[in-house]
């Protein structure tokens, strides 16, 4: 007979044991098989904390996760229990705790006056905030109470001074029992915190989980030494059990249901910038912890998903590596670094090593710390508390990234009914098409592209570029095994042959007869130029077409004068070559967008985000009208807030709207609702007309024309590395760095020399020099005349290939460039003055491309 107890040596009541009897094999096989009591039917729960799915008898009331070893409460399947009130004694209040630890200060500076306390004597004086602090701690209800002020949100003056007070007091041994009574109200909620039904928010119920995240203290857990200020405190025993507190509340936070995702999204929209920053650089220092662990313990060949212990704590040359084997020589000491600093995302590793998937896919605390930034994600979309990239962990470059995308693309193909990265249009779907839906993957299986807001931008350009790389090397393939089974010739290119008199209309001929070929990798020739594309053709084209596209007399767009942003032309069917031909414009310039992204190219454009966000699919909001017309927004908030009874005969408007086209020949009226030229704008109504306003601009107006030229982008862009990137990230790859200076200390440490010259050579410390003193404009000048963009990727100017080369002795000739590997080509010019205007009328008069 076999017995099988949920908790050993637990008080009893906890859970019936079941017994199971075997069948002997020894006896007849008529022989009766004795049957134990009825075995109650098992359910299965996922534990609130780390996700773990738990199996277990439906009648049990309480059960003990076996890794984060936190005790769930369950529900009685059969009787609905209430998860929790939000009731607490009236003694456990914020003033209570001021009026006890007040009093405490007093009797202890009044002792001090008289002669030196003994140790004993200092822990009674405190004793009743010891006292005050478990009984505050004993239940949840106490709490939620404690923390919340009237509105029932977190009072985070209240919480902030309750900590500051026990952090500065005298003695210690309250801060201990605090960290103590937190530890284990985590480990044993004694409430229900999962409820039935995922449309059921318990946020409210939750705050208490929050007020402990609080905790100034949690982040010198993460950290190898404490800060000057918490020094004292800090013993190894105290910053093992704030790692406890740590991993707990970023658990409970992170498995909530949907509906307290949502109320949780909410609640940190509502933070301060200081406080919300703060919070993402936990989490994210939270991150670069458990990675860190795994990179000491790969050094020394041991699995690390546990969390860790005290001896981790206690021991510091835990960190140390016994091994000296080549690879790992370095690491522990980075990790030792990592640890000490502040500033942990920045971090340097040996350029060979990675993190395996197998290492970190099944590891609870990355997984949790990751959702839960999520929602940090989400809240910085609505309210931009803090730009995208601060949710960036450097270390996470160091991931084994081919294998990581390998493995999140075929879960995404087997779990999504659709294959088309943007089949939907919420931006959590696109982002991160679980979270806020029931669950499509196993909970111990995940990989970092499907967190794909820590990966910073070079990580996720490397997948997009290993991607795209993949897929042209299987066009060129399929390409040549089709010219060997039909004898003929097919080319592995796609090659754009075009005048520079004609780029728009050779473009759309060449694209219209070679549509199967836009996943090729590119070559540009142009007509009666002997260059050969090795990369600068290319940028050249992509900089003439663009140019044209852009040229007011094409009337595809128009420069809005509030803003200076480029939009599309609501009356582009007012053009003279037709509608249809500029639809046909539109479409080629959504595959030019594409061919740019799929071919790495930096274009110059000045759009507002709004584009951006529309081609990720992220909604749009009052941010971006305001930004494209910040005039007219600006107007529309007035009409608002204005509270006069005149209303109607101050503005005197109606549900219409009137524009002209580009060359205002022509007169546009649109009802922006049904009957709306004689329904008139009241202070009633006007909300609805400000939204049908911005939708008009934004949408409306300009459907047909966006439809098309978004089927133009598709055509190239259908990857699934595209559903990495967000609108910020993905201006950043089309257009740049928002950078206008161009560091040039730091593109000269990069840069490389030919043949006869070094950094040293007179010429080449006279080419610094002026570079250093141009303007900026000048300098972007001389960029886009060595490189063919004016533009620095996004990954910084540190990532451009940058080489200079000696022709020969002086002359009088301008200097050359090979645009397709970034090499400037200078004479050793006998005066700087020389080399100065040389370098001038080269990069202002050059056009077009010849051999030497």
């Amino acid at each position: 007979m076999v017995s099988i107890s949920i908790f050993k040596g637990k008080k009893k009541g906890m859970g019936r044991p079941l017994e199971v009897t075997h069948h002997s094999h020894a006896g007849g096989k008529h022989e009766k098989i004795k049957r134990g009591p009825a075995v109650a039917k098992e359910v299965l729960t996922n534990c609130t904390c780390c996700g773990a799915p738990l199996r277990h008898p439906e009648t049990v009331k309480k059960i003990k996760c076996v890794k984060c070893h936190c005790t769930l409460e369950l529900a009685v399947r059969t009787a609905q229990a209430p998860l929790l009130t939000v009731t607490a004694p009236t003694s456990l209040t914020p003033q209570t705790f001021w009026e006890v630890s007040s009093a405490c200060l007093l009797q202890f500076t009044n002792d001090s006056q008289l002669g030196a306390l003994s140790a004993d004597r200092k822990h009674e004086i405190f004793a009743p905030i010891e006292d005050f602090v478990q009984r505050l701690f004993a239940n949840v209800s106490s709490l939620n109470a404690f923390c919340t002020n009237r509105t029932k949100e977190l009072d985070f003056k209240c919480i902030g001074g309750f900590y500051k007070r026990i952090i500065e007091l005298p003695t210690s041994r309250p801060l201990y029992k605090l960290l103590i009574e937190s530890n284990e109200r985590l480990k044993r909620p004694h409430v229900r915190l999962s409820p039935d039904e995922d449309s059921v928010s318990i946020f409210k119920q939750l705050l208490w989980v929050l007020m402990i995240f609080e905790n100034p203290l949690l982040k010198s857990c993460l950290l190898f030494s404490a800060s000057e200020e918490h020094a004292r405190y800090l013993t190894p025993q105290i910053r093992a059990i704030l790692y406890e507190i740590m991993k707990r509340c970023v658990g409970y936070m992170a498995m909530v249901n949907t509906a307290t995702g949502k109320d949780l999204v909410c609640h940190l929209q509502r933070l301060s910038i200081v406080h919300f920053g703060s919070h993402v650089d936990l989490i994210n220092l939270y991150v670069t912890f458990h990675f860190s662990r795994i990179l000491n313990k790969r050094a020394k060949s041991a699995a690390c998903l546990d969390s860790p212990g005290l001896d981790d704590f206690c021991n510091n040359l835990k960190l140390n590596s016994e091994n000296s084997n080549n690879e790992f020589e370095t690491i522990p000491q980075m990790v030792s670094k990592l640890w000490r600093r502040e500033d942990s995302r920045r971090v340097e590793l040996p350029s060979s090593f990675k993190f395996h998937v197998a290492e970190y896919g099944n590891d609870w605390h990355i997984k949790t710390a990751a959702k839960l930034a999520f929602f940090y994600f989400v809240a910085n979309q609505c309210k931009k508390k803090c730009p995208v990239s601060r949710f960036y962990n450097s270390l996470l470059d160091y991931l084994d990234h081919k294998k990581d995308f390998e493995q999140w693309r075929t879960r995404q193909k087997l779990h999504s009914p659709s294959s088309s990265p943007l089949s939907t249009i919420m931006f959590e779907d696109i982002l991160m098409p679980y979270y806020f839906g029931p669950a499509k993957r196993p909970e111990t299986d995940f990989t970092m592209c499907q967190h794909a807001y820590l990966l910073s931008l070079g990580t996720k350009i490397l997948v997009m570029e290993y991607e795209t790389r993949k897929t042209m090397e299987y066009n060129a393939e399929q390409a040549f095994l089709k010219a060997l089974d039909k004898k003929q010739v097919v080319d592995v290119y796609f090659r754009m042959r075009v005048r520079r008199d004609y780029v728009s209309q050779d473009s759309l001929r060449c694209i219209e007869t070679h549509h199967a070929d836009l996943k090729k990798s590119l070559r540009v020739e142009f007509v009666n130029e002997p260059g050969i594309d090795a990369g600068g053709l290319r940028k050249e084209w992509f900089l003439l077409l663009t140019r044209e596209l852009f040229n007011p007399s094409s009337g595809l767009f128009i420069v809005v004068e509030e803003s200076r942003f480029s939009w599309f032309n609501m009356a582009y069917k007012d053009v003279d070559f037709g509608a249809e031909n500029a639809e046909k414009l539109y479409y080629l310039f959504g595959i030019v967008l594409g061919l740019a992204i799929y071919n790495g190219t930096i274009l110059d454009l000045c759009f507002p985000m709004a584009l951006y966000k529309k081609l990720c699919g992220e909604p749009l909001n009052k941010r971006d009208f305001l930004e494209l017309y910040p005039t007219t927004g600006r107007n529309l908030i007035k009409m608002m807030e204005y509270d006069g009874d005149d209303f109607e005969d101050v503005f005197c408007l109606n549900f219409e709207i009137t524009y002209s086209n580009t060359w205002a020949t022509h007169i546009h009226r649109q009802e922006l609702c049904e009957g709306g030229a004689k329904r008139h704008v009241t202070r009633e109504n006007r909300s609805e007309y400000v939204k049908l306003w911005m939708d008009f601009h934004m949408n409306k107006a300009i459907k047909k024309s966006f439809a098309v030229f978004l089927n133009g982008f598709r055509r190239v862009v259908e990857s699934d590395a595209f559903k990495l990137f967000t609108s910020e990230e993905l201006e950043q790859l089309l257009c740049g760095s928002h950078d206008k200076d161009i560091d040039v200390n730091v593109l000269k440490s990069v840069a490389k020399y030919g043949a006869g010259i070094t950094s040293e050579s007179r010429i080449v410390r006279w080419f610094w020099d002026t570079f250093q003193d141009f303007s900026v404009e000048q300098k972007r000048k001389l960029l886009e005349f060595v490189t063919a963009s004016d533009r620095i990727p996004a990954t910084g100017v540190s990532t451009i290939p940058f080489k200079i080369s000696k022709l020969g002795g002086d002359s009088e000739k301008l200097p050359l460039v090979h645009t397709c590997f970034n090499e400037l080509c200078i004479y050793d010019y006998d005066s700087q003055s020389k080399l100065r205007r040389k370098l001038i009328l080269a990069m202002n008069e050059s056009e077009g491309y010849a051999f030497r």
